[in-house]
Order: C-alpha cells, then sequence, then structure tokens
C-alpha cells in the first residue's frame, strides 16, 4: 500500500534527501581524516563522525522505508468529513478542551512539518477518519474511554 504524501511535503522530502546526502558526504571526510589520526579504539573524534554516520544512514532509511508513495495535491482534500489532509478542530466532551490535529502520513510527522499531527494510521487517526462536524467519537486513552465531538473541518492550507 502506498504511502499518502501532500505535494509540499513530497518537496521538503525531496530536499532533506538531498541534505542528508551532503550531509553524509561531508561526514566521510570527517572519518577518513579522523582514522588518518591512528588508534580507532581511543579515537574520540573517529567514533563521533563514526556514530553521527550511523544516524544519517538511519535516518535516510527510514524516510525510504515510506515508499511506495501516493501524492495528494491540495484540490483532492476534501473538508466535508475527516480524512487525509485535514486539520481538524475537536472538544473533548468532559473538560471542554479544544485541540486542532492535523491528518497526515509517518513522513509529515517525521520532517515535523506540522504541530499535533494525528497519522492516518494510528488509532486515533483511525477513530477520527470519516467523521463529520457535530459528530462524537470515543477512543481509548490510558485506560480512560474520552469522547470528543468534531467541530471542525478545514483543509490544511500548504505552501
Amino acid at each position: 500500500m502506498a504511502t499518502l504524501i501532500l505535494r509540499d511535503t513530497y518537496r521538503s522530502l525531496v530536499e532533506e534527501m538531498k541534505t542528508l546526502e551532503k550531509l553524509m558526504r561531508e561526514n566521510s571526510l570527517k572519518i577518513r581524516d579522523a582514522a588518518s589520526l591512528g588508534d580507532l579504539k581511543e579515537n574520540a573524534e573517529y567514533n563521533a563522525a563514526k556514530e553521527k554516520q550511523s544516524l544519517l544512514i538511519y535516518k535516510k532509511q527510514m524516510m525510504q522505508s515510506y515508499t511506495p508513495f501516493k501524492i495528494i495535491e491540495n484540490s483532492e482534500i476534501e473538508n466535508d468529513k475527516v480524512g487525509f489532509g485535514n486539520k481538524v478542530t475537536i472538544r473533548e466532551q468532559d473538560t471542554g478542551k479544544v485541540e486542532d490535529y492535523f491528518i497526515l502520513g509517518p513522513i509529515e510527522f517525521d520532517l515535523d512539518l506540522f504541530s499535533s499531527i494525528a497519522t492516518y494510521g494510528s488509532p486515533f487517526g483511525r477513530a477520527l477518519s470519516g467523521k463529520r462536524i457535530d459528530e462524537d467519537f470515543s477512543i481509548e486513552i490510558r485506560g480512560k474511554k474520552t469522547k470528543y465531538t468534531i467541530t471542525a473541518i478545514e483543509k490544511i492550507s500548504t505552501g
């Protein structure tokens, strides 16, 4: 199954991958230079550079693990019911607390492009999916069933 991704997020992802490639090349030079200093067991610069390289490789692999993508254009996003690409306002029924969530995918979450992301595949995202304004839903959070009401559904404004 393809991972849903906003067109603007895809552009950000391409830039992030280019940045990671550049950082990996630069860090490879640091590894080479640190290795030339001698004893690798007690070479702090070498060990730090190797650890950084591992983290860069992990991040790149994580981003690649979401392929294939299904790019969603802004014009494809609807706001009559909750789905991918929506900003949803919900009100907790017991407390009256109001919160906004962005229904997006794991790439938007990993790139930290929006605050308060509920990925469409998460239990919370699935509980919201398909709901309409003034519709209620419940979800168990930390062992307690909590009821919410959808108060607004908007298209996420991008780019």
